[in-house]
């Protein structure tokens, strides 16, 4: 008789454990069962029973075994993520449980890009804490696209970011804090003792960039497109501001980057902003959130970004 999706269902609620989905995740990031049961901190004959029972009860292999350790099957590597995510809520529910055990009433989920993290959530966050001691901030630092999928999954309960190019159904979005683009540089840079630059020095320069997924990416490409020459990248793309920072502080390199994002590196000296004439556009930082049925963690916090940037 064919297995059925609800009697795998069942199947799972009655007989599956934590512990199943652990081994799995741990032995598909390691490979061996070995490393696996070191990592969960329990024996390996009692990992191996851990896996030979989840593939019972799932009724499909998810590793191959090959002399060199152990690989996703196809069935397996369908899974993995599904794993992943039950363990994470399985963190969250830890994390958020111990705060409120801990005197934290409340709870507000909140994903930021870069440039809000590095900067007006960056001082915003630590006053709003002052203010409401009972409430916990969860923070998570993603991209657009992480952004979006966890808005989708429900898993946050506020983003701050720039306008997405779909809002959610039931979401708005509210424009809170200007930003520009600047071309960055490190304190040793030859470029940082002029007054101004042109785009003839601009085209002499290596240039580190970030990947096409984030928006400076479309604007650097599009700066330069006219140009008569190419211009010279270095080789690592990232959007890393910590990776960004490490590179312009030891190599010759500029880079095209919303301010906000290195905002107290410049302020503090670490990185030098260049001067050149031109403005280009960028869309300010706001907060995407339900408008209605918010909870009052979460309007307390909303509130209080919108007061801050007035203030």
């Amino acid at each position: 008789m064919e297995t059925t999706a609800t009697t795998l269902r069942n199947r799972l609620l009655n007989r599956a454990r934590l512990r199943h989905l652990h081994v799995f995740v741990k032995i598909a990031e390691l490979q061996t069962v070995k490393r696996a049961s070191d990592a969960v901190g329990i024996s390996q004959p009692t990992a191996t029973q851990a896996l030979a029972d989840l593939e019972q009860l799932l009724e499909a292999p998810l590793f191959l075994r090959h002399s060199r350790g152990m690989s996703l099957t196809v069935v397996g590597a369908a899974l993995l993520p599904l794993a992943r995510r039950s363990l994470g809520l399985i963190d969250d529910t830890a994390t958020q449980a111990a705060a409120l055990i801990q005197g934290s009433n409340m709870v507000v989920r909140v994903a930021a890009i870069s440039a809000a993290i590095g900067g007006p959530l960056g001082r915003a966050v630590p006053e709003f804490v002052r203010k409401y001691p009972d409430v916990l901030v969860q923070l998570q630092e993603v991209d657009a696209a992480r952004q979006a999928a966890l808005v989708a999954d429900a898993d946050v309960d506020c983003a701050v970011c720039r306008v997405p190019a779909v809002l959610p159904d039931g979401w708005c979005f509210t424009p809170v804090w200007k930003d520009r683009f600047a071309i960055i540089a490190g304190p040793a840079h030859p470029f940082i003792r002029k007054r101004r630059i042109g785009m003839d020095e601009l085209l002499s320069a290596t240039w580190l960039v970030t990947p096409t997924s984030i928006s400076s990416r479309a604007v650097f490409d599009a700066f330069f497109a006219l140009a008569p020459s190419s211009v010279r990248k270095y080789n690592v793309l990232t959007a890393s501001p910590v990776m960004v920072w490490n590179l312009l502080t030891q190599e010759p390199l500029l880079a095209l980057l919303p301010l906000s994002i290195v905002a107290r590196l410049v302020e503090s000296g670490q990185l030098v902003e260049i001067a050149w004439s031109e403005r280009l556009p960028i869309h300010e930082i706001g907060i995407l959130a339900p408008g209605q049925g918010r909870r009052p963690a979460l309007d307390r916090f909303v509130d209080f970004l919108q007061q801050s940037a007035r203030g």
